[in-house]
């Protein structure tokens, strides 16, 4: 007896009232994990000079994570330029927070790309998925080598090892690479490169974002960890575009490590408004898309 199908309109429907429910849930699960007034206050301590810096260091690695993206275009070939590229890659950050699922971006780029520029879908997608491969790759790197050589509170078996697992897992991605799209393999290292700077400089600005809290410096290795941490946990698809899964990560992260949960709620908040605010000039090529194809370079 053959199962029905369900209608791809009732498939979306049940996985956006999942993602719903989830995203619903570890808010609330961070709700009553935390002293809500105390964060707030956490929050508006926050100095706006720093915190806007933040904001031009978060933008400056997205400009880094767009010419990732260009870097493996060019070998389906796709030649976009600079602009061209960058432009494309703002709006989908835009689509990204207002669409729902937070792969809103990655399927306008491939609609828009696959229509204006008759590259085939399965490539394209291929790409895109390959671009997030490479920005995970990063964050598990980081990772290791924090964990191993940073992180004194964190109580791990062997961690002094981990660092050992940085070519394992670039080793990994050669791999994923060689079995997505074999044709990417050269522009390997650089994709490596584009991802550690980019993820380097989120880093970095989630540290202008600590500092704006008046946050110790011998902590900082904590949270960054935890915000790392946070990155993966957003990423997997199983909340409304992350919502709730960074703030529970920092939150369950905390008791492990002793870092303040407020201070750490704060950082996923201010985070995820820093990112929002990067994302805004999107909306510029939402309402006039042609100017994305504009000739000037």
């Amino acid at each position: 007896m053959r199962l029905p199908i369900l209608p791809v309109w009732l498939k979306k429907t049940f996985t956006l009232v999942f993602k719903i429910c989830v995203s619903t849930a570890a808010i609330a699960f961070v709700v009553c994990n935390i002293d809500l007034e105390a964060t707030w206050r956490t929050m508006l301590s926050a100095n706006i000079w720093l915190l806007l810096a933040a904001v031009g260091v978060y933008a400056f690695s997205q400009v880094v994570s767009a010419q990732r993206l260009n870097t493996l275009f060019r070998t389906m070939p796709l030649e976009l330029g600079f602009a061209t590229n960058l432009r494309l890659y703002w709006l989908g950050m835009f689509y990204n927070f207002f669409l729902p699922g937070g792969v809103g971006g990655d399927g306008y780029k491939v609609y828009f790309l696959n229509r204006h520029y008759r590259q085939h879908v399965r490539d394209l997608i291929a790409v895109m998925l390959t671009d997030r491969v490479g920005g995970l790759v990063a964050i598990g790197s980081y990772l290791l080598l924090i964990s191993s050589t940073l992180l004194d509170s964190l109580d791990l078996p062997f961690r002094q090892f981990y660092a050992f697992g940085v070519p394992f897992v670039l080793g990994g991605f050669y791999l994923f690479m060689r079995f997505v799209k074999r044709g990417t393999l050269v522009v390997f290292w650089r994709t490596i490169g584009y991802s550690a700077a980019a993820q380097g400089l989120q880093m970095t600005a989630a540290a202008l974002i600590l500092f704006s809290l008046s946050t110790p410096s011998d902590a900082i290795d904590e949270y960054t960890f935890l915000f790392l941490v946070s990155s993966i946990a957003s990423s997997i698809p199983i909340t409304l575009g992350g919502i709730g899964a960074r703030e529970m990560a920092f939150v369950v992260g905390s008791v492990y490590l002793g870092t303040d949960e407020g201070v750490a709620v704060s950082l996923s908040l201010l985070f995820y408004a820093v990112s929002l605010v990067s994302s805004l000039p999107g909306i510029v090529f939402v309402l006039r898309p042609k100017l994305i194809r504009r000739e000037q370079e």
